[in-house]
Parts: C-alpha cells; structure tokens; sequence
C-alpha cells in the first residue's frame, strides 16, 4: 500500500519524538497487587488506556510489563480494560505486535479493549479489521464487523463503545450504537449490578475538559450518551484519551443522585500532560457487594503509586 507523503511526513515526525518513551523498564516484586478484602471481592480488573503502541520491540516488552505485574501477585485479577489508542499511527504490524502479547495471556483474564483515535485518523478500515478480528479471538465472540459490544465478567456488565468513522480528535456515536447501549444498561439495572461503560473519548465538561483539549470529549454525540448514562445507577464510565496523568481531572461526577462517575485513565506508553508524568500508570478496581474501589498502580515498574486521586472509594446505591 501507498502511503500518502503527508501522512509519511507526519509519522516521521512523531517518530522522531518516540524512542524516549520505550526504555525497557522491569517490573519490581516489592509491591504486588494485593485487594483490601481478597475474602469477599466480586470482581477486580485493570484499567488502562492509551498504550501508543508502535513496531518497537522495547515497546512491546514494556507491553509485556502489564502482564508480568499482574502475575507477581496471589491475587487473581478478572479482567484487563483498554480503552483505546491502542496503537500510534494504526498500522498492521503495530496490531500484529499488540495482538501477540494480548493473545498470549487470553486464557489468564478477560481482555476487552476498544479503538481510539490514533487507531482510526489515518487507516479506520485497518483498524476496524484488525481490532475486531483481535477482540473476537480475545473474547470468542463474534462482532459482526462493529466495534462496540457488551460483555460479562463474574456476573458484570462491560459496554464497550467505539467510534464507527475516522476522526481527528472525537468519535462518531451511530443511532444504532445509542440504541445498544440504552438496551444494555437497562440490563444492567435489572441486574441491579454496578455497569461499567468504556469508551476511548470522555464527556464534555469533564475532566478538565475543554480548558485541556478543545476537540477532546466524544463529540456531536456527547450530550446523548450523557443523557443515557445518567438515568441509570452505579454506572462507571472509563475513558481515556487525554493523557492527563494522576490529577485533579481523574474523576468527574456526571449524576451523584445516580452514582454516575466518569474516570479518566492516564496514558500508558506516552507521558501525561498534567499531574502524574510518569507514563505506565492504570488504576486496579475492586468491586464488593456494597462498593467499588479504584487505586492507582504503574503496571510499567510495579507498585502502587502514593498521593492525591490514586485512591477513590464509591458506595453503591440500591
């Protein structure tokens, strides 16, 4: 394939500024993933976004990391979310190098994952091919050629939501994906579980939001998936895309009454803009019977990190 020469020029640039982010890093053994009540947790996961993923092997080693951090520990962890920018610039050797460390831990957790804008800005049929095919291996299911999809762990609901054309900065919400998502969270209340909805763009006025990006919340669609999430209960909506660090822009309120928070994930391979610097920070949840716990780790080095907004605890409302 012929590649564009802006789009070449464009990528040697980003290039340029790229071998600083991917010194091989080890991970420490001297502070495991440990829960606060490894008797009586429900369900735990991973949660992390924007892995900038590009064809680099000391890239893909510290890839590697996540899964090596979360095998020092006796605890057992569900699930790992993404939540999109999987890779850099989307090609299809960045995915085959993606693909190649998820897939050798598929039978160990659950991986859900969803696309991003560095995923589709320049290639979305590449993207969409080669992210659908990984997430249906991944979860063996079938997608049917759309990004979005639900998916249950120890009983709880994962929506992943995911843009359906290329976009710069926002996504595009189709009808159809609105509609999905309705349907699903009214499972989800009938469940009468806490829900959790990822998605690589946030909400509008959330997160520091437009003060830090001025295209950075889903976009045209913004104000219907809001109105969607907040007549629902103990929904968590997880997003990334803003690199802001471990910061006063973690967590937004969308519907206290409802208990509908917003969190935004700091940038895994890239270093964030605000807060935090260091890149290979995710949070760690905890979910209980009467509560959902969220505490800031590096799955880059190991070890959980200390200070303001690593650690959110939320009640559940029944």
């Amino acid at each position: 394939m012929t590649i564009p020469f802006f789009i070449e020029k464009y990528v040697k640039q980003i290039k340029a500024m790229n071998p600083k982010y991917d010194k091989p890093c080890e991970v420490s053994k001297l502070d495991p993933i440990t829960f606060t009540d490894s008797e009586n947790i429900k369900l735990s996961f991973v949660a992390l976004a924007d892995t900038h993923l590009p064809d680099r092997n000391t890239a893909e080693k510290n890839l590697e990391n996540i899964f090596t951090d979360i095998s020092g520990s006796k605890e057992k962890i569900d699930a790992l979310i993404l939540a999109g920018d999987i890779a850099d610039y989307g090609f299809t050797k960045e995915y085959r190098r993606f693909f190649r460390v998820f897939t050798r831990h598929k039978n160990e957790l659950k991986l859900l994952i969803t696309m991003g804008n560095h995923d589709v800005r320049l290639f979305y049929k590449t993207a969409l091919y080669n992210i659908t095919n990984g997430i249906e291996d991944l979860l063996s299911i079938n997608l049917n050629g759309k990004p979005y999809y639900s998916y249950n762990v120890n009983g709880y609901r994962f929506i992943v939501l995911a843009t359906e054309k290329p976009c710069l900065l926002e996504a595009y919400i189709s009808p159809e994906q609105i509609d999905f998502l309705k349907n699903e969270l009214k499972k989800a209340s009938e469940e009468n579980e806490p829900c959790f909805v990822i998605c690589h763009q946030p909400l509008d006025n959330t997160h520091g939001l437009p003060k830090v990006c001025k295209n950075g919340s889903i976009g045209k669609q913004n104000n219907q998936v809001k109105a969607v999430l907040e007549k629902h209960k103990n929904v968590f909506f997880l997003n990334g895309h803003l690199h802001s660090g471990i910061c006063d822009y973690v967590e937004s309120i969308i519907n206290k009454e409802n208990n509908v928070i917003s969190i935004n994930l700091p940038s895994y391979r890239k270093e964030n803009n605000f807060g935090s610097i260091p890149s290979g920070a995710g949070y760690i949840c905890e979910v209980y019977e009467d509560k959902v716990i969220f505490k800031a780790r590096s799955l880059l080095t190991g070890g959980y990190i200390k200070g303001h907004n690593t650690y959110f605890e939320y009640p559940l409302i029944f």
